[in-house]
């Protein structure tokens, strides 16, 4: 089984790559990043003594040609590479409509003249949702994005999707919760658990905006990208489907700042601002078709994941 990841270099990214290598059904892996968006460690990334199973290629994955794919010999792509920030992506909209929507529709045309049509696999975001109209939020719930970044990822979900209907082509697509982990991105628009991690291990203050009270669905990275593993050796059951992947157990903002200052034993204080405008809450999740059809379900507890996450945190040069 031969796998291209694009976004290698990303959070899901890393990790998938590692859960791909450990995969004995797995006989190459091809880890596909253009390195734009300034991850740490990079350089540690690409001197990384990856095992023989891992190749990776330094390119914008808009730009791969069919002639580059057909000789790669797929078996499975998974669409990783993206831009992720609700709030970057409403002063940077242009910017994410041509990389997510565009270039996942781009990218999904090349792989539809493939020789081998591999299976794709595409990562999209449980914030197409928006407001929920019913809880726990299933598949079947209708999808009214809030943002420019969850616009484009339905969008580019929909052109896969469409391509898989009406070409037949093999495609799955999974809508994560906030998922944190190693090797997130702690630059620019920094996700709310890095964000705190990175303030507490410094002692300075850790900002809520509005009351705190907003809940959010966190999953540790390698929950997520098991699930995405699991979708290979699921295909024909996964084919066609859209799939939550989602913990199932909601934090609010001002639990999660008060578990890190406790798990980074930190004095920082916590500080309370008004709420950035669009500012929505979270909504509960149902992923029971995930534990259905990929005998799927979490197993790293929040704690577990926030402790993993701080001690990488400890490990780069900036702390």
């Amino acid at each position: 089984m031969r796998v291209l990841v694009t976004g290698a270099a990303g959070l899901y990214g890393l990790h998938t790559l590692e859960e791909l290598e450990s995969q004995q059904y797995i006989s190459r892996v091809y880890g596909l990043d253009d390195f734009s968006r300034g991850y740490p460690r990079e350089e540690d990334f690409m001197a990384r003594p990856w095992g023989q199973k891992v190749q990776i290629i330094n390119q914008r994955f808009q730009e791969i040609t069919v002639k580059e794919l057909n000789s790669l010999d797929l078996n499975v792509v998974i669409h990783l590479a993206g831009y992720n920030s609700g709030r970057e992506s409403m002063n940077t909209p242009e910017e994410y409509f041509f990389n997510n929507e565009y270039g996942t529709f781009q990218f999904m045309q090349t792989l539809l003249r493939t020789r081998n049509r591999p299976f794709f696999i595409y990562a999209s975001t449980i914030e197409v949702y928006g407001e929920s109209v019913y809880t726990p939020v299933d598949e079947k719930h209708p999808v009214n994005p809030a943002n420019v970044y969850a616009v484009t990822k339905l969008s580019g979900e929909k052109h896969v999707m469409a391509v898989g209907t009406r070409c037949n082509y093999p495609v799955t697509a999974l809508r994560f919760t906030n998922t944190f982990g190693e090797n997130q991105n702690i630059y620019g628009y920094t996700p709310v658990v890095s964000a705190f991690i990175d303030r507490a291990l410094r002692n300075e203050p850790l900002i809520i905006y509005g009351t705190g009270e907003q809940i959010r669905d966190f999953i540790y990275v390698k929950d997520a990208v098991r699930a995405l593993s699991l979708c290979i050796t699921r295909r024909k059951a996964v084919q066609g489907a859209v799939i939550n992947i989602a913990s199932g157990k909601l934090t609010s903002i001002c639990d999660l700042a008060e578990k890190i200052k406790q798990l980074t034993e930190s004095t920082s204080e916590i500080i309370r601002l008004p709420c950035e405008k669009g500012e929505q809450n979270g909504i509960p999740v149902d992923s029971r078709l995930a534990s259905r059809i990929l005998e799927w379900f979490p197993k790293y507890t929040l704690d577990e994941g926030l402790l993993r996450t701080i001690c990488w945190f400890k490990s780069l040069s900036s702390i």
